[in-house]
């Protein structure tokens, strides 16, 4: 990893903060490209943790929230080349509007064994 993103990784561990992507608005396919390309984007970058907002719902048409169950299954489906897992992130109700990523490394960065 250069010396810039291991700086960046290093104070946004210190502050806590996470690259967040927010797919409120977007339909399906949308949001799908948004997260591949975002997933990608932060792979380049080093990244090992990222956050994606979903949203629970609540706003959709019946308040039933497509892209909760969309983006976690394309996580656990097309998604394990880029990520290794991802923890949904309940709130006080116990419903979950995002979920912490985590990402593989590039192929090019993994030691040989």
């Amino acid at each position: 990893m250069a010396l810039l993103a291991r700086i960046r990784a290093a104070i946004r561990a210190a502050l806590g903060i996470v690259p967040t992507l927010d797919l409120h608005g977007l339909g399906i396919r949308a949001a799908v490209a948004a997260t591949e390309d975002f997933l990608v984007a932060a792979r380049e970058r080093g990244e090992r943790q990222v956050r994606i907002v979903y949203g629970k719902g609540c706003g959709s048409p019946g308040g039933r929230g497509v892209l909760r169950e969309v983006i976690p299954h394309w996580l656990a489906g097309e998604g394990t080349a880029l990520v290794t897992h991802f923890e949904r992130q309940p709130d006080h109700s116990g419903a979950d509007g995002g979920a912490l990523v985590w990402l593989r490394e590039p192929a090019a960065m993994r030691k040989p064994m």
